[in-house]
């Protein structure tokens, strides 16, 4: 009967929003699911109206519309229409159960507050009574009642609601606690939850690894394409599958009969390269190694190895080692159909071009090197320099979306590069200025990854953008129940000098630790970056390849300088 349109619920609520000033919350339609009892079933429950402030606390408001009338036995109608319970009795049964729900809110302790209950009756007016007539039952006063002419103005609701609360409240002797603003804050959380629900992040993981394996293997149309090609530089952005092809490339060529070498920079994704090949590697026609290793077998195998000084300088490396392979393979000599390179923007132009000679037609077996001149950490990359055909991968089939697009402001190149996967959670970013807020960032990180959002330790690597000998983290690498790992250094962060195949296999509840240098080629579901330095000349390029790392979620812990550098590209 209420006019407007308006059910008689929806008439009550304006009125009270309009005639009640700001603090007062007005909750409609409130909803609940309780127990009478513990242990007992669960029922459901619902109030038209919750009425709330801080000091006078709630009142619980019914509404009935239509013709109201109360017979000789206690019976209420709303026309012919019979309500049971009873308005007063189902007003104030919502009270109690409101009362339970406050009590098992963990935020409220402060016991019951304030609280009583009221009816509205907005298509009836109590001047209707016969005179002297002003109780409609002895559960049921009328200053209870908001009738239609309660409701007709803002000042008659008011003053109604007022009268109610102040049947319930009295002289404030024994009504209950009030609310104050924190109980306030916390019926809006309780009546008003902003809630987004989203996946674990251990499920996200899971529900986007069917999509990731599918991406990937679509990337060996790239393989399809150069079928004729011996001698081809492919390179690519960081995610498009590189180190996959070449993986695939040494599969199929062995397939083929081929005696292979399959060769890259760092240890780590020799180790990773080996797991993935044990197939090809048991029929003797694979061979899998670092490029150093190499100049370390062959040079031992030709006789002209020099002795290892201690320790080890630089030129160890760059030098020494290179000419004992370019001495070695002038005595053994070419015993390879293929040769294949992976991260080769980490090799000298000088080493590139001793490679071919280990191959038994130097000039027309296959020799493959898979590249990205953005990830160079150590040296130019001057892989296009050789007389090699090139070929270019634009799609980034690893990283989320969200990853890639922050990751993409560091890439070097002038292409432009297609994210193949469209969802992903926004990267964190989180401010750490020194040693201490970085270290109790990682704790915290860890926690909330394991614990929280139930990753596996496994599914995790935290890289530094330092050395291990240098980290502050490799140091402590007890982070709360989380333990850092690599098997490939000592307590010191000194390297073990391990071969691929004799790296031990990480323990499961462990986080593998490494530097971004090291890792560069490999991924992992999730990767934290730390301990990056705003004034190292090799920032971009650390970020670049650290982003670039993750195949579902990247956390970034640095100092706001570097943050500002990450968000401003």
């Amino acid at each position: 009967m209420t006019g407007n349109g308006q059910t008689a619920e929806q008439h009550v609520i304006e009125r009270a929003r309009t005639a009640l000033p700001a603090d007062y919350r007005v909750y409609p339609n409130v909803h609940w699911i309780s127990r009478t009892r513990a242990g007992g079933p669960a029922r459901d429950g619902e109030t038209d109206l919750v009425i709330a402030h801080p000091e006078r606390g709630l009142l619980i408001v019914e509404v009935k519309g239509g013709q109201i009338s109360r017979d000789a036995h206690g019976r209420w109608y709303s026309g012919s229409h019979e309500l049971d319970p009873t308005p007063f009795r189902q007003a104030a049964t919502s009270k109690y159960a409101i009362l339970g729900k406050l009590r098992e809110v963990p935020e409220w302790r402060a016991g019951n507050p304030r609280a009583g209950h009221a009816v509205a009756f907005p298509d009836v007016d109590l001047a209707t009574l016969p005179p002297g007539a002003r109780v409609l039952g002895p559960d049921a006063p009328t200053e209870l009642v908001l009738d239609g002419s309660a409701l007709e103005t803002p000042h008659n609701t008011r003053r109604a609601i007022d009268r109610a609360y102040d049947h319930w409240i009295g002289d404030g002797a024994g009504a209950g606690v009030e609310l104050g603003d924190e109980g306030i804050r916390v019926l809006d959380r309780l009546f008003r939850p902003e809630v987004a629900l989203r996946p674990l992040l251990r499920r996200q993981i899971a529900q986007e690894t069917e999509e990731l394996v599918r991406l990937t293997h679509a990337q060996y149309s790239v393989l399809n394409h150069l079928r004729g090609v011996r001698r081809a530089s492919i390179s690519g952005p960081a995610g498009s599958g590189k180190t996959m092809l070449a993986a695939e490339k040494a599969r199929r060529l062995v397939r083929e009969g081929f005696r292979v070498l399959l060769l890259c920079f760092n240890q780590p994704l020799a180790r990773y390269l080996t797991a993935q090949l044990q197939q090809e590697l048991a029929t003797g026609f694979l061979h899998v190694s670092t490029f150093h290793q190499l100049c370390l077998e062959l040079g031992a195998e030709a006789g002209v190895l020099p002795a290892e000084p201690t320790p080890k300088p630089q030129s160890w490396w760059d030098e020494t080692l290179p000419t004992a392979l370019d001495k070695a393979v002038q005595t053994i000599g070419g015993r390879y159909h293929a040769v294949i390179v992976d991260e080769g923007q980490d090799f000298a132009r000088s080493w590139l071009e001793t490679l071919p000679f280990l191959l038994m037609e130097p000039w027309e077996d296959v020799f493959y090197v898979f590249h990205d001149p953005s990830q160079a950490l150590y040296r130019p990359d001057e892989t296009d320099t050789l007389e090699l055909e090139s070929s270019f991968i634009p799609d980034n089939c690893r990283n989320p979306s969200p990853v890639h697009d922050l990751a993409q402001r560091f890439y070097a190149g002038p292409e432009h590069i297609v994210a193949l996967r469209e969802s992903g959670r926004p990267p964190q970013l989180i401010a750490a200025e020194d040693e201490r807020e970085t270290l109790e960032a990682l704790r915290r990180t860890l926690h909330t990854l394991v614990h929280e959002e139930r990753v596996l330790p496994g599914q995790i690597v935290v890289l530094t953008g330092v050395s291990l000998a240098r980290s502050a983290a490799w140091r402590q690498r007890t982070f709360g129940n989380e333990v850092l790992w690599n098997g490939s250094y000592d307590a010191e962060g000194r390297t073990l000098g391990l071969a691929p195949e004799a790296q031990p296999e990480p323990p499961a509840d462990v986080v593998f630790f490494d530097s971004i240098r090291r890792f560069k080629g490999l991924e992992r579901e999730v990767i934290v970056l730390v301990e990056l330095a705003p004034d190292d000349p090799l920032l971009e390029r650390f970020l670049y390849v650290g982003m670039t790392r993750a195949l579902n979620h990247l956390i970034v812990i640095a100092p706001s300088a570097v943050l500002a550098r990450i968000r401003g590209g």
